[in-house]
């Protein structure tokens, strides 16, 4: 904690004020061991849980007053040796095969239970607060996905790095909860990429007291570093200057650039949802893997990344400073995307981050969150803010996909259909695998590659956010899309012989280094098809295929287009204008300002101009490097 005296220092007075509040309303029967900041949480230690667990409204009712978030942990002292926790957790489940393995966070106090085969909800309340009675552990059911190397290679950074993680928390908690240097509040909201452009998104949140930095991304379509990488010299920002940094979801355009802050120096929070950091890991394993010694970084430095890293949930109002509050809500775009609601102060400003947004029907996610309590400004997506992005509604584009894909079917053909590794993939594996089933399409084959198979398999693990319906049926085992028999894992496409069937390509600009092997088996029958589900950029591959071209080569060779090209968009995992414009429209209170980032600045240009004509909201968009006023 500082050093002021409280008689100095009002906000510790505050702090003060916290810690007596929870005192006083803590019962002596609670066994407080200590209390310490977590973070963005206020920890309280004990060694008699059974209490706390059997009068459950006492820390809500706490919360209440205070207006932070409080966790209960159990006192270290009483924690069971780990192959305890394993002997205790067979005795209460009965087939012990049906448990796949157990990770322990030693940091938090946690256990998570992998499970083959889900408990009934009945039966999980009552068994979690038994076991977290005899083991001192709390107890997290999770169900066993297909491929856990991900998740365990993530747990064994956070284990391995427990001491410095319980002292980093400590750290993060004491600048949060840190003394006000003033009563004003003026805020700024600084452009560093992503603007009038898509790649590289960097926007950094600054008032008085703090700086935080939404999203560093990384475009990876160039080599021009003054185009690559977000411009963080154009503002003179040091690292240490950074109070946190929030990601919106695990796209490398929103995360590619963050190994690099941590390479050279950065050792503060980053705050997002659990499946943005497993598909963001997977990305940075990639990267460096296909990049080598051309990599911006290394395994080390974004290794870095997982023992700073505090998980939010959504709708959780959470404290990142002194004068910023932030609550996250679900973006619709791709697993765990999130949309950042600002409070500001004490009320003087709510600002409203969407990042990447889908506000339509998905097969796999929830529609994008857009009731947010009260919002002045708003900086939202323009990917698809030209008029010419109204796409066919989804009725129309599965009817079109429908009749498509049975018609190459027919003939024993293949379709390939290039898509986001993630978002697009596993939106059009769900919506595939529901046509089989509903026998809309031919039973086929789907294909995908073992990289995509692993993204599944953080879908399968952090299903709670998925869609409610998906969610219940891969608990239950009732359908799980990810396992469908319908699915073919590609293990190396020079010796795979495709049958006919569909091929799920996880590159949607047709830019990756297997691109060109796909296109040369599969694009030089005229009897195949390729189905593209998302607006390809200027510079792509893809774009030039759907324009016309249709000769291409590199040092594997040449390969002439013959087959059938066709554009189905309405799938993919972005808004579209009539989606972007609908979403402005249900938000209330009526905006004071809206900002709009992330797209082609033709494309930014026209959806701030119609913003402003249609809403009659001052609308506008902004340049990298420059900064807006907005309190």
């Amino acid at each position: 904690m500082y050093s002021r005296s409280s008689e100095s220092n009002p906000n510790m007075q505050d702090a003060q004020s916290v810690m007596a509040t929870i005192l006083q309303n803590l019962p002596r029967e609670c066994s407080l061991t200590k209390i310490e900041y977590e973070g963005p949480r206020i920890a309280l230690h004990t060694n008699n849980p059974k209490f706390l667990l059997e009068n459950s409204k006492i820390l809500p009712n706490i919360v209440a007053q205070i207006k932070k978030r409080i966790v209960l942990r159990i006192d270290e002292s009483i924690r069971i040796e780990e192959e305890g926790v394993k002997k205790m957790v067979g005795k209460y489940i009965r087939e012990k095969s049906n448990i796949s393995d157990i990770l322990f966070d030693p940091a938090l106090g946690e256990a998570t239970i992998f499970l083959k085969k889900f408990l009934e909800t009945s039966n999980l309340e009552n068994m979690i607060n038994k076991l977290t009675l005899e083991t001192g552990w709390k107890i997290i059911f999770k169900k066993t996905p297909k491929i856990v190397s991900t998740i365990k290679a993530i747990n064994k950074i956070t284990k391995d790095s427990s001491d410095y993680r319980i002292q980093f928390f400590k750290r993060v908690g004491e600048k949060i909860f840190r003394e006000k240097m003033t009563s004003n509040i003026e805020t700024s909201l600084i452009s560093l990429g992503g603007f009038a452009e898509i790649g590289r998104s960097a926007i950094v949140l600054s008032t008085n007291e703090s700086n935080i930095l939404l999203d560093c991304g990384l475009n990876d379509y160039t080599n021009d570093p003054l185009l690559k990488f977000p411009r963080f010299d154009s503002i003179g920002l040091k690292l240490s200057d950074i109070d946190a940094i929030l990601l919106s979801h695990a796209h490398f355009d929103h995360t590619g650039f963050l190994p690099v802050l941590f390479k050279y120096g950065y050792q503060g929070p980053v705050y997002c949802t659990e499946p943005t950091a497993y598909l963001m890991y997977i990305l940075f394993k990639e990267h460096v893997k296909n990049n080598g010694q051309y990599a911006n970084y290394d395994d080390k430095d974004y290794e870095k990344i997982f023992s700073h890293i505090i998980y939010l949930n959504y709708n959780i109002v959470t404290d990142l400073t002194p004068d910023i509050k932030v609550t996250l809500y679900n973006a619709g775009h791709v697993l765990g995307s999130t949309s950042f609601h600002f409070h500001i102060g004490n009320g003087d400003h709510n600002f409203v981050y969407t990042g990447d947004l889908k506000f339509g029907k998905s097969s796999y996610l929830e529609n994008a969150v857009w009731n947010f309590p009260r919002v002045e400004t708003i900086l939202i997506e323009g990917t698809n803010g030209g008029r010419e992005d109204s796409f066919v509604t989804r009725e129309e584009a599965e009817l079109k996909l429908i009749d498509e894909i049975n018609q190459v079917l027919k003939t024993k053909k293949i379709i390939l259909m290039p898509t986001q590794l993630i978002g697009t993939s596993q939106e059009m594996i769900v919506t595939l695998d529901q046509l089989i089933r509903q026998k809309k399409i031919k039973k086929c084959k789907i294909f995908v590659d073992g990289l995509l198979s692993e993204i599944n398999s953080i879908h399968e693990f952090d299903s709670e956010f998925l869609n409610k319906d998906l969610h219940s049926s891969i608990l239950s085992d009732e359908y799980n899309p990810f396992r469908s028999r319908s699915i073919t894992i590609i293990t190396d496409i020079e010796r795979q012989q495709f049958n006919s069937g569909i091929v799920i390509h996880p590159s949607s600009m047709l830019n990756c280094i297997h691109s060109f092997d796909y296109l040369k088996r599969l694009a030089t029958d005229p009897d195949n098809l390729i189905i593209f589900t998302s607006k390809p950029n200027e510079t792509s591959i893809a774009k030039q295929i759907i324009d016309g071209k249709r000769i291409f080569s590199n040092e594997k060779g040449q390969i002439e287009i013959k087959c059938r090209v066709e554009s189905i968009y309405s799938l993919n995992s972005h808004s579209d204008f009539n989606q972007l414009n609908a979403y402005i429209s249900r938000l209330k209170p009526k905006l004071k300002k809206i900002i709009v980032n992330h797209g082609e600045r033709a494309k930014v240009q026209n959806f701030s101009s119609y913003s402003s004509k249609v809403h009659n909201i001052s609308t506008q968009y902004m340049q990298n490097q420059e900064a807006m006023r907005l309190l």
